[in-house]
């Protein structure tokens, strides 16, 4: 299991944080001052380092090896030039581009997408034909899957709906079949298709991106003992 050192200042963005990191698999050391960020660094040697600008630049913090992937946690009062932006979230967090830099920086076959295992009921259908009842088994701002016997074929184009389940909304998208999951013992004899999406409408990315967003956060604190209730708000809005 690979380690996180995140450092910061702000206690209730490292309760917030540290829960989410440790939902997608890693192990997180959390320091809340120079001292403890010093002892971790000296004693341990994490994946990467997400810390705070306030830490980052406190003159008694220990000199970083530069082979030490990092990410910058922006106060407020940051001068917005003093980073490289490409390393660099504001606060709020953006999970989706949190997740996206931590898996560049640290995993070998990395991950582009934050995608959602969930269960939500749908519908599909290819051109000129009726809509079929399917159930939508993993989401993404990129695709989704559905479970489905139907046979189709990679480059396939596809109209699907589905719903955002508290939220009042329902979703109609077009999409490219991708890939094919025939039903085998190795995946419990599962059998369905990967739909890219084709194009989403700026309102159809905002709604979809707030419905993963909550229904992830909602999963995390399920899972981690001790964890209250999350929203959306504590991150980004």
């Amino acid at each position: 299991m690979k380690c996180l050192l995140l450092a910061d200042d702000r206690l209730d963005l490292l309760a917030t944080l540290e829960p989410i990191l440790k939902h997608w698999g890693y192990r997180v050391l959390t320091a809340t001052d120079v001292t403890q960020a010093n002892a971790f660094l000296a004693g341990r040697a994490p994946a990467m380092l997400i810390i705070g600008s306030n830490l980052l630049n406190h003159p008694e913090l220990q000199q970083l090896q530069p082979s030490l992937p990092r990410l910058v946690l922006k106060h407020p009062t940051t001068d917005p030039d003093e980073f490289e932006p490409d390393r660099t979230l504001s606060v709020p967090v953006d999970i989706f581009a949190l997740f996206a830099f931590i898996q560049s920086q640290v995993e070998k076959h990395p991950r582009r997408n934050l995608r959602l295992r969930l269960h939500l009921p749908g519908m599909y259908r290819t051109k000129g034909e009726e809509f079929l009842l399917a159930d939508v088994l993993s989401l993404s701002m990129s695709g989704l899957f559905f479970r489905s016997s139907l046979r189709l074929f990679p480059g396939d184009k596809i109209s699907a709906v589905f719903p955002l389940l508290g939220h009042a909304k329902e979703l109609e998208v077009e999409g490219t079949v991708l890939y094919i999951i025939e039903p085998a013992p190795e995946n419990n004899y599962l059998q369905g298709f990967g739909l890219g999406f084709s194009a989403l409408t700026p309102e159809q990315a905002t709604q979809l991106e707030r419905f993963i967003e909550n229904s992830f956060l909602n999963e995390v604190a399920a899972c981690q003992p001790g964890v209250g209730t999350f929203s959306a708000t504590n991150l980004k809005r």
